[in-house]
């Protein structure tokens, strides 16, 4: 029986080839959009999710403040996993610790800058499941030295040959013996690494097993949660026994809280965090638009089908009285629209597959899909089922309510009723569509706002380089001055961190009150006014005339106003740093707020003191000779450091790339927003085709009684100008609620004006208009005569 409704099914379709094709193009390009969106959903949700220990594993977080500011730290020391274990037997049943690193990694006479060279205890392997193809994961870091490599590097480094017990130099001194290659996939993590080495060898330096040395995360693998709730509340005993009389000394305390492991990838407000991490919020957005998008697709079939049900009234009508059931005539329109969605998905696999490499690209993504495998086949199985059973059960349900003697009359009570719904369901796509609109909107506005700011410095042509090897950092002061001297080099400077980088939280103590104020740092010379070009906004710079500069500090405005001070009030004070500094250090001056970091935060009080020792090198050059500049800092860094590759950034560049994931959000807003009118167009197009259709021999009396076009394309395009204008009253506030919402994760935003909303209906409005207009003139211009012979 079934077979025989598929043929009916692909009979009706072949009969309206217009509106069969409307609707399949509609809902390919729907299923499209959701199976690209849900396979990044998939991919965002799944971080962590292979490993074996997901609900044992917690990383240890400090929580801290300041004044008065909460935050957490993502990095601890490396004696915090040894003492924890001690103190906590009971409820720890193991630690590790992983030092995210990097190095120059050389292999016979191939030398290669490595950013994801991390260190882990020996127990790595068995507290994180990570699947091996060569190596046993219990002993792979057992042995001081040894290194494990991804399937990738093996195969950078060593081709196809066998890498297991070769040997790596790290930074032209340290040997590393290869013990274990993982497999090509390992699942997604939040450890982004390409090399896990063993920490061990870090045990020959000093600092290493200092307490507030903190470089690196450390986990510990606990039972139950119960029994992880028990241990935080024991924590604060462990901070005051091992930095009771620095809290004392400092005026202020830090202490600890374990973070699931589940949670690590999407809590991305944790500082000084080198984990990977994700934009749960923005997951969760794309989710929603793949529903919706899916949705306006579906509802493009309902209301194609149900408005086209005069037309297959009289067969319905014939089919009762031959004693069909209402079951069986359900049946044969979910068949139709199975079939429309299984032709729909065939497309759509079709489209996937060509576009995914586009999508991975534009987005720097990985997806993939394999439609062979059984996941695979079950997902679209459900994307059939959902989308048969959604598109097709209203107009299968109003089709077959269908009363014999009316239908063949001619006569059906419930067309208002039915003509009400189609209106509803075509509000609703519009709304959807002037919401994405007006979200792409916004969304580009902020990112605009982001990038016009004053953000109180010069960041154009400043060029950053890393100073990420010893050689270099040994000779810093050289390489600096020797970039001075070359032409197209206006100015240089070293920094402990840069502007949307690293900076420090120090706890102070001034003189003259007993209180400690807590600063942002940044340690760096003489030259870091000139170079940022940072405004003084009261008192001097540094100064190499004055000998006591070597201990003078700058602040910013935000921090003078914290410590209730004009700024030439703060000129003249002095204080020092509670933790390593007992020499007072004088303020010399004030400089003008500047953003330091991102402007989703808001400015914060900022120490800038001098130390002779810095982690990047900050170069202001002449944008006549760019190119000029850039050969002359390679070419002053291979005279000092040869072995390691010169790398080097543009601060204005790095600090967009705060805001990758908002532009990454505002390029697909802009498509969503573009395919959702697409597809509400598609439906509105239809029906309008249909509404001219049905009027043809109304449209044909009006012209003979003298009727003009303009006054017929009013007539064929107001209902449809209403839909769309209620379409926009709805969206305008849901779309306010949402936007405002996205907006408050920045500290520095723009205000939602209504222009933004007005532009947003004009378009969506125009964009219906043309698409009814042309159908309306089309009727409108038909000859009467011929209009007059219809039906």
């Amino acid at each position: 029986m079934f077979p025989n409704y598929l043929k009916t099914a692909l009979r009706s379709l072949r009969k309206q080839k217009l509106f069969s094709l409307i609707n399949l193009f509609g809902l390919a390009v729907g299923i499209t959009v959701t199976i690209l969106i849900l396979l990044y959903v998939q991919a965002e949700l799944s971080y962590d999710d292979s490993q074996e220990n997901r609900e044992q594993v917690y990383r240890v977080l400090r929580q801290a403040s300041l004044n008065g500011n909460e935050y957490l730290i993502g990095i601890t020391s490396g004696p915090f996993a040894a003492a924890l274990e001690t103190d906590f037997p009971e409820t720890i049943r193991e630690a590790v610790r992983v030092l995210p690193n990097d190095g120059l990694v050389t292999y016979q006479n191939h030398s290669f800058m490595e950013n994801k060279f991390y260190l882990a205890d020996g127990n790595f392997f068995e507290v994180f499941s990570f699947p091996f193809r060569r190596g046993d994961p219990a002993t792979a870091l057992t042995q001081p030295n040894s290194v494990v490599l991804t399937a990738a590097m093996a195969r950078k480094y060593f081709g196809d040959d066998d890498p297991i017990g070769k040997t790596l130099l790290l930074d032209e001194q340290y040997q590393f013996t290869v013990s274990g290659v993982l497999a090509d996939n390992i699942g997604r993590s939040h450890l982004d690494f390409d090399f896990m080495a063993s920490i061990e060898f870090m045990n020959r330096f000093d600092w290493f097993s200092d307490w507030w040395n903190n470089m690196l995360f450390t986990y510990v693998r606990i039972e139950s949660p119960a029994a992880a709730q028990q241990l935080e509340s024991q924590l604060p005993g462990f901070m005051d026994k091992y930095f009771g009389d620095d809290f004392a000394r400092n005026g202020t305390r830090v202490d600890l809280t374990l973070q699931p492991l589940g949670a690590i990838y999407f809590q991305n407000e944790v500082r000084y965090d080198y984990a990977r991490h994700g934009d749960e919020k923005a997951v969760y957005i794309f989710f929603a638009i793949a529903v919706f998008i899916l949705l306006i697709a579906c509802i493009n079939y309902m209301n194609l089908t149900t408005a086209r049900a005069s037309r297959r009234g009289r067969e319905i009508g014939v089919r009762k009285v031959l004693g069909a059931h209402r079951g069986k005539l359900i049946l044969q329109f979910l068949a139709e629209s199975f079939l429309m969605t299984l032709a729909a998905i065939v497309l759509a696999m079709a489209a996937v597959e060509l576009l995914l490499p586009f999508f991975n690209a534009a987005f720097r993504l990985d997806l993939a899909i394999d439609f062979t495998r059984p996941q695979s086949l079950a997902f679209l199985g459900g994307i059939l089922l959902l989308v048969s059973l959604l598109a097709g059960s209203y107009p299968a349900f109003l089709l077959s309510s269908f009363q014999p003697v009316k239908v063949l009359k001619s006569r059906r009570d419930r067309e208002a009723h039915d003509v009400l719904i189609r209106k509803g369901l075509v509000i609703f796509q519009f709304c959807i569509s002037v919401f994405l609109i007006i979200a792409t909107l916004l969304v580009g506005q902020q990112l605009d706002y982001l990038r016009s700011k004053d953000l109180g410095f010069d960041e154009s042509q400043v060029v950053l380089v890393p100073l990420n090897n010893q050689e270099i950092r040994d000779q810093q002061e050289t390489f600096k001055e020797r970039l001075r001297n070359q032409p197209g080099v206006v100015n240089a400077s070293v920094m402990s961190g840069q502007p949307g980088g690293f900076h420090d939280t120090m706890s102070f103590d001034l003189a003259g009150r007993d209180d400690n104020f807590r600063f942002r740092t940044v340690y760096t010379d003489y030259d870091y006014v000139q170079t940022l070009g940072i405004e003084l906004a009261a008192g001097r710079n540094f100064s190499r005339d004055f000998g006591s500069d070597d201990h003078a500090v700058l602040l910013n405005e935000t921090a003078v106003r914290a410590l209730g001070w004009s700024n030439e009030e703060a000129v003249g004070k002095t204080l020092h740093n509670t933790m390593f500094d007992t020499t007072e250090s004088e303020i010399v001056g004030v400089v003008r707020d500047f953003h330091f970091s991102s402007l989703k935060d808001r400015i914060e009080p900022l120490l800038i003191g001098i130390r002779p020792w810095g982690r990047m090198m900050a170069v202001k050059v002449q944008s006549a000779d760019m190119a000029g500049a850039l050969a002359a800092i390679e070419a002053q860094w291979n005279n000092i450091s040869p072995a390691y590759p010169c790398t080097y950034t543009f601060l204005d560049e790095t600090f967009q790339q705060l805001y990758r994931q908002e532009q990454r959000e505002s390029v697909l807003f802009k498509i969503f927003a573009v395919i959702s009118i697409l597809i509400a167009c598609l439906g509105i197009f239809a029906l309008a085709s249909f509404a001219a259709e049905e009027r043809t021999r109304e449209i044909g009396i009006r012209k003979v009684l003298g009727a003009t076009i303009p006054g017929l394309v009013r007539l064929l395009s107001r209902d449809f100008v209403k839909l769309v204008a209620l379409g926009n009253l709805l969206a305008w506030p849901l779309a306010w609620l949402a936007m405002n919402r996205w907006l408050g994760d920045f500290a520095y935003r723009i205000e939602i004006g209504w222009g933004v909303f007005v532009l947003a209906g004009i378009l969506a409005l125009a964009i219906a208009l043309l698409t009814v207009i042309w159908q309306a003139l089309r009727a409108a211009l038909a000859n009467p005569v011929k209009a007059l012979r219809y039906e």
